[in-house]
């Protein structure tokens, strides 16, 4: 495999990553206006919501996780070791090659 070949393969699958991450972000403020829409009319049975916010920082090797649920703390973790290691393989992948 190319270098170049390997290079373009990463910029292309971050830059969808980059988009589909926009494009979820985007269905969920629709989704939680339509819910609240819904809910503005039936004000007598209205529950609390509790909703969660989360993310990483990545700053050279350390990571910098923050977030308001223990939940989503945990799945931030898991996704940035599975992100890092991604990012080590395809950094090494050309040298193995």
């Amino acid at each position: 495999m190319n270098v170049a070949y390997v290079m373009s393969l990463a910029v292309t699958l971050s830059i969808i990553l980059a988009l589909l991450g926009i494009v979820l972000i985007i269905i969920d403020i629709v989704r939680s206006h339509e819910k609240e829409e819904r809910e503005k009319g039936n004000e007598e049975g209205r529950e609390e919501r509790k909703s969660g916010v989360g993310g990483v920082v990545l700053i050279g090797p350390v990571p910098i996780i923050f977030g308001n649920d223990p939940s989503i703390i945990r799945w931030a973790i898991v996704l940035t070791i599975i992100i890092v290691v991604l990012f080590v393989i395809l950094t090494l992948l050309p040298g193995i090659l």
